[in-house]
């Protein structure tokens, strides 16, 4: 009886004892699985935060780079890019990213060279190509992660996350050329800019053909390398010269080309009978001697017309489709018709225009009517041309140097080529 007692007793012991392993085994594995699950979690929760700060990095490099002129202070581009950066939040849109001056934004002229702060930077200023924006966020605590810590030899503690970014500036695409030259002052050397932006310039004549210009400020060049009028009519009654000469090639176009009156008027929505020729611009209305008294900055400025009324810029009357206005009031002679209200309303921009820079001192003396381009500018055709092609009625408003930031003449602010000739625009390379 006694035995048969103890025998019970002992497998009662012995099943306790069991029951205490598989109790304490579970609780082990319950613990790995928790820390495995938060570990997964708390991984999720840094690649959130690592997101968050990469697109901080990402607002400043590009804010930074945008400064990146060659002549602007350093402490302006890094001002622009905290400024941007710390617009950004982190940790689930919760906290604002911090960015340290002289810490968090840095610079090199090349990519194998040390990103050096604005400080300590040895760098000559016009060299300076490249930014560097670095975040990051210490002590992020774990959800669930630091279970895992009752398991021998494993310590997780808080974490840290940082993103950067590098970027630079390349030339935006831009929209194509006309087929004429701009001249450059003779007395301005680059990088200056050679005109006031919104200065008239007045066309240049060869009334001789020979290739003797007289006063004014621009002429012919056919970009495509020929010379005939029928090449240049296409470049202005299409889509002009998109396929750019670089600096350095040699352009000019001998004569008056009294024949492009009409092609150049197509950009006006000037038409003769019923049918535009070619696409014309959002809006045909014309400024000149009586139209925009100011004669100047016809882009967005204000001026009066000869009787005083006020009369919209072109970036108003871009938005208005307005028509061009007719020869009694204009005091011109296209002997042509404004276009159909539905011709501005799906037209294009095809009064702001690129056009080559050159020295027109060495007309006198390359022997073939050529010379260099030295660089290119955005201009505003502001009005059209007289029935005879009388040039010299023909005047383009000076937009600035292609290549600043801003620039009306890039269409779109999508970076081109290295070798593009559209306002620079910044790019991330990192």
């Amino acid at each position: 009886m006694s035995r048969t007692r103890l025998r019970g007793a002992t497998l009662a012991q012995r099943r306790t004892r069991q029951q205490g392993v598989v109790a304490v085994i579970m609780g082990v594995v319950i613990v790995v699985l928790v820390g495995f699950l938060g570990l997964a979690l708390d991984l999720g929760k840094l690649y959130v935060a690592k997101s968050e700060l990469q697109n901080s990095a990402d607002a400043c490099a590009l804010a930074a780079a945008r400064d990146l002129t060659g002549a602007t202070p350093l402490s302006v581009s890094e001002a622009a890019g905290i400024t941007a950066g710390a617009r950004n939040t982190a940790l689930f849109q919760g906290e604002t990213v911090q960015l340290v001056a002289s810490e968090s934004v840095t610079y090199t002229d090349s990519l194998a060279n040390p990103f050096l702060d604005k400080d300590s930077s040895t760098y000559p200023l016009n060299t300076i190509k490249y930014v560097k924006c670095s975040v990051s966020r210490t002590g992020i605590a774990n959800w669930f992660a630091e279970v895992l810590n009752v398991l021998p030899g494993v310590s997780i503690g808080p974490n840290t996350v940082a993103a950067y970014a590098v970027a630079t500036t390349i030339s935006a695409q831009t929209t194509c050329a006309l087929p004429v030259f701009i001249c450059k002052p003779e007395t301005v050397d680059p990088p200056e800019p050679p005109y006031t932006i919104g200065q008239w310039l007045v066309a240049k004549m060869d009334a001789s053909n020979k290739g003797e210009y007289g006063g004014g400020n621009f002429g012919w060049a056919d970009l495509s390398g020929g010379s005939s009028a029928n090449q240049l009519a296409g470049q202005l009654h299409g889509a002009g010269q998109c396929n750019l000469p670089a600096n350095g090639s040699m352009i000019g176009t001998t004569g008056n080309k009294a024949s492009l009156a009409d092609d150049w008027n197509s950009r006006f929505g000037i038409v003769h009978g019923s049918t535009p020729l070619g696409v014309t611009d959002f809006t045909g209305f014309s400024y000149g001697d009586s139209t925009w008294v100011a004669k100047q900055n016809a882009y967005d400025g204000t001026s009066q017309d000869v009787n005083g009324a006020m009369q919209p810029n072109f970036l108003a009357a871009r938005k208005a489709f307005r028509a061009y206005q007719g020869d009694t009031v204009t005091g011109l002679k296209t002997q042509g018709d404004p276009s159909p209200a539905a011709s501005y309303q799906s037209g294009a921009d095809r009064r702001l225009v690129l056009a080559p820079l050159v020295d027109c001192s060495g007309f006198a003396t390359s022997g073939t009517h050529k010379v260099p381009v030295q660089g290119w500018a955005c201009l505003l055709m502001v009005e059209p041309m007289q029935q005879g092609g009388n040039i010299n009625t023909v005047r383009l408003e000076y937009r600035g140097d292609s290549s600043l930031p801003g620039s009306p003449c890039a269409t779109q602010g999508l970076p081109g080529n290295s070798t593009g000739v559209g306002p620079l625009v910044p790019v991330l390379v990192q």
